[in-house]
Formats: C-alpha cells, structure tokens, sequence
C-alpha cells in the first residue's frame, strides 16, 4: 500500500481570477505533478511573491465556454 498525504485544492467559481486559475492548471496531464513542479521552484526562490487581493481577469473566447459549462 502507497504510503500517500492528499491535500486537495479548491476553485471557487464564482471568482473569475480563480476561474482562470482552474483553467490554466486543467491544461497540465497530472495537477499533482504540476502543484509540486510550482512548490519546488518556489522552495529554490524561481517565484515572485504578489498581492492577489484584487484580480482583473480578461478570458479568452475558448475559456468564455469552459466556464459556461461549469456554471
């Protein structure tokens, strides 16, 4: 048996900057591998630390029916 500590991650959908999020990660074959890939870079200082308090968020046409049929 895998020895294995699950933390999952939630998008909230009514949050259009989370939305995008969502998106950008659903485009990755394995979440998992990518959310360790950022957690390495960030742990070896590759990522800038930003204020997401407030979010301006354009999405494109194709992500405009992604999010429809989530909703």
């Amino acid at each position: 048996m895998s020895n294995r500590y699950i933390r999952p991650v939630s998008f909230n959908l009514d949050d259009p900057y989370e939305v995008k999020l969502n998106i950008h990660a659903n485009k990755y074959e394995s979440f998992s591998v990518y959310v360790k890939r950022l957690i390495q870079r960030d742990m070896e200082g590759g990522l800038v630390q930003q204020d997401f308090t407030q979010h301006e968020v354009s999405l494109a046409e194709d992500d405009q029916g992604y999010i429809e049929g989530l909703i």
